[in-house]
């Protein structure tokens, strides 16, 4: 009995004894886990963060001295401001702390030398001085899906844009310090009038508003596919335009016909060039037929693609070339008898440029004369800037002269060069989806006035480059269009599987 009694009062003590064990191997467990998450925390800023000992360090003040006032901030200003290192402080609960280093590269905040327990530091931030106001260069407007738009912000200053407004229609503006904002739940197909409003640190601002339409376009599936065109530069709209370079996959089926595409256009609408009947069409497959650009040679006027007697730039008369794409167009795009209805795609005002402005000479009657294009592509410098007089739409307005009848054009040496066609100084280029092996053909833009009117072709043969004929030559013609910015696309540019409207 004495012995049972001893042997339960040992059992107890055992239990007693693991208990404790278990409890002391839990708190050391517990400890370590709170301890390792509470070494460092953050604070989060506009962009990046402050991290810190919770244990060292308590809180962050932030003041905003602007002008003759200040104010408190519950975040750090990401551009607009500099560090008052005077009147930045730290204190530990032993008073000032002198050692703690304060370092603002923007917009990250960091402090260095924190070693005591409840630290706290106020950090003062004075605002540049600043009278310029920000310049928006553009809007540009997307869609991922039928229900969504977003819009970004092209917009500088002198200093940095502080913060970006969006306003839809009569609704309410959001504010954010991004240059980016997607509208959502919205109709497919609905147009919504978008206001954008940027504002400096000193509150310096700029706004514009433009009309957006909901839903997939052209642009967004160029884009968003695997054959997307990644070189960029600036066109006369002002806005960004994309094209492609060397042999990429740029396939379209429309209107019966195959197309290789350019360029998307700084305006959304999708410039292309005449590939044929079939994907594989080479040389005079790749044209509609042969044409001279003009009938005549001896005079200036003659380099245009609409013309007129003394007159630099003037628009009476059609070129002969012109005359071939139109009458194209009318039985091939837009034909009432054929039941044909394309143009519905077509934009009749993204324009073609056949640059006349001049380099050296005059530019009318029958002096020797070098234009702008012959100096850029001469000098490998292309770019798609035009005046509004020699940009061909059908209806005038800011971009464009109003001269055409039907929306429908040629490729500038501009462009050929910025897809990769070098000039006749250099080496040809066959790698290029614009060389179409052993055909020349014309481009839109002039050349020179030499007692012979001139202007730019795509030189065929073994390899392609860019030089000029006289304009009573033939050469092989290939139409470019422009399809509408809110055409919606299907397809991802290959052969096998081209871009096509969906109607």
């Amino acid at each position: 009995m004495k012995y049972e009694v001893l042997k339960r009062s040992h059992l107890k003590r055992n239990i007693l004894i693991a208990l404790l064990v278990v409890a002391l191997i839990s708190s050391l467990i517990l400890n370590f886990t709170q301890a390792k998450y509470r070494t460092t925390e953050s604070i989060p800023l506009i962009q990046g963060t402050i991290n810190f000992s919770p244990s060292d360090f308590n809180m962050v003040a932030v003041y905003l001295n602007k002008g003759s006032e200040t104010v408190s901030a519950d975040k750090v200003p990401h551009v607009g401001y500099t560090l008052n290192e005077e009147q930045s402080t730290c204190e530990s609960p032993d008073g000032v702390e002198d050692s703690i280093g304060i370092e603002y590269i923007q917009p990250s905040l960091t402090f260095s030398n924190v070693i005591k327990k409840g630290t706290k530091c106020s950090v003062y931030f004075d605002l540049i001085p600043d009278s310029e106001k920000p310049v928006i260069n553009a809007i540009n407007s997307s869609s991922g899906d039928d229900t969504s738009v977003t819009i970004t912000i092209d917009a500088t200053d002198n200093i940095g844009i502080y913060y970006y407004y969006y306003k839809l229609d009569n609704e309410e503006e959001i504010r954010t310090e991004k240059n980016s904002y997607t509208f959502e739940g919205l109709e497919k197909d609905s147009v919504h009038t978008v206001t954008v409003r940027v504002e400096d640190a000193a509150g310096n601002e700029a706004s514009v508003s433009e009309e957006v339409t909901v839903g997939l376009t052209a642009k967004d599936i160029i884009l968003a596919s695997a054959n997307a065109p990644t070189a960029t530069t600036t066109d006369w709209t002002g806005g960004t335009t994309y094209y492609y370079t060397g042999k990429p996959n740029n396939w379209v089926q429309f209107a019966g016909f195959w197309w290789r595409i350019i360029r998307i256009n700084g305006d959304g609408s999708i410039r292309m060039i005449y590939q044929g009947t079939s994907a594989n069409e080479t040389g005079t497959g790749t044209q509609i037929g042969e044409s001279a650009f003009n009938s005549n040679e001896n005079n200036n006027m003659y380099v245009g693609y609409m013309y007129q007697s003394r007159q630099l730039h003037g628009l009476e008369q059609s070129s002969t070339i012109k005359g071939v794409l139109d009458n194209w167009y009318t039985n091939n795009i837009e034909n009432e008898e054929k039941n044909l209805h394309y143009g519905q795609y077509i934009d009749g005002n993204a324009g073609f440029c056949g640059d006349r402005r001049v380099s050296s000479g005059k530019g009318t009657g029958t002096s020797t004369t070098d234009y702008q294009p012959y100096t850029r592509i001469s000098n490998s410098s292309p770019s798609l800037s035009c005046e509004k007089a020699d940009i061909y739409t059908i209806d005038e307005f800011e971009h464009g002269n109003g001269a055409l009848t039907y929306p429908i054009g040629l490729i500038s040496a501009d462009e050929a060069m910025f897809a990769g066609m070098p000039n006749w100084n250099s080496n040809g280029n066959s790698n290029n989806y614009l060389h179409t092996g052993a055909q020349t053909y014309w481009t839109m833009s002039p050349f020179v006035y030499n007692s012979w009117a001139r202007v730019f072709v795509v030189q065929g043969y073994t390899e392609g480059y860019l030089t000029s004929d006289v304009v009573k030559f033939a050469n092989g013609v290939r139409p470019v269009i422009n399809l509408r910015a809110d055409v919606a696309l299907s397809g991802s540019g290959t052969t096998s599987d081209p871009f096509v409207v969906v109607s």
